[in-house]
Order: structure tokens, then sequence, then C-alpha cells
């Protein structure tokens, strides 16, 4: 299709007269600018810069505006809630050799679970994660050790049922590379 399949042959008629017929006669163009402007149907020069920069200010404000307002809607840190679907935390505690990796081996096993996670949010899964540091802070009386290994980073999201969840928990790479986890399902509050 061409475009202007709309037109009528007369209308096609008209057109093509027009781009073959004579240029139009010098001065044409300021005379019609010149009628344009004196009857207030087009502003000239100091205006027309006022009514630019007026335009730019508004435009301005009104893109503040849509960062401001955005920034407030902003969502809470952590995956979506799944309309109906139970969430679950995925705690990762190290593996014996976890320390023992240097730096480039800890960022291609880091690589590996953000993979692994990026996989199941492109299957539908709304998960969301972190790597913790080795050392927790100190709080006192109050930081009571979880167990002999230590916590190194968890995972949260949602699955239909404990099933669904166990599944997703052992598929997790930390598996494979001996170190344990434990699963435990959120409690809506």
């Amino acid at each position: 299709m061409s475009g202007h399949d709309d037109r009528t042959p007369e209308e096609t008629r008209m057109l093509n007269a027009l781009t073959a017929g004579p240029e139009p006669p010098p001065g044409l163009e300021d005379a019609v600018v010149a009628r344009l402007a004196a009857g207030g149907l087009l502003a000239r020069g100091q205006r027309t810069a006022r009514l630019r920069a007026l335009a730019a200010a508004a435009g301005l404000a009104l893109f503040a505006l849509g960062i401001a307002v955005g920034a407030r809607r902003a969502p809470a840190p952590g995956p979506p809630a799944v309309a109906g679907m139970p969430r679950y935390v995925l705690l990762l505690y190290d593996a014996p050799d976890e320390r023992e990796l240097t730096a480039p081996e800890m960022a291609v096993r880091v690589a590996e679970y953000r993979d692994w996670a990026i996989g199941l949010r492109r299957a539908g899964s709304d998960i969301s994660g972190e790597k913790l540091a080795p050392q927790p802070l100190d709080l006192g009386a109050a930081n009571a050790p979880a167990g002999p290994l230590p916590l190194g980073g968890y995972f949260v999201f949602s699955a239909k049922d404990p099933a669904a969840a166990a599944e997703v928990a052992r598929s997790c790479p930390h598996l494979r590379h001996g170190g344990r986890a434990a699963l435990r399902p959120i409690e809506e509050t």
C-alpha cells in the first residue's frame, strides 16, 4: 500500500498539478507570514522566544514532577508478592570451602547464583536475594549465632505451594557447592 489510498481521484489530480506547476512567486511566503502575524495567528521575534522559554520551563517542571511522583510510588525492596501465592525465604549457609575461595572464584560463584535467579525470574518467579557480609554486626548479648555454619546469603521468592518451593530450593547452585540451605515460609503480617 502506498498510504495514499484514501485520496479521491480529484485530490490526487490536484496534488499532481501543484507539484508539476510553476514555482510560487518570490515574496509570497513573506506576505503570508506577515498576514498571519498581523492577524495574531503567528508569533514573531521576542514573543516567540518567550513562548519557547515558557514551554521549556513547563516541560522541565513536568519532568521533575514525574520523577517526584515516581520516587514516591517506588516499590518496596524485595520481590513483589504474587497474588495468592505464599512467600518463602531460602537461607544459604556457607559451604566449608567458602572462605578459601579467591576473589575471582567468588565472583564466578556469585554470577552462577545470579544467573540461576535470572532464569527463575524469566520463568515467571518473583525472586530476589543478597550475599551477606562474612561477619555479622556485634549486637552484644542479642547477637546469638544461628549455628556452626555462617549465614552467607538468602533468596526470597513466591511459590504456589511448599512442594514447588522445595523444588526451587533444590535447584539452587549453593547445594552443588557443598553449602547448606534452610527453606522457611514467610508468614503474612
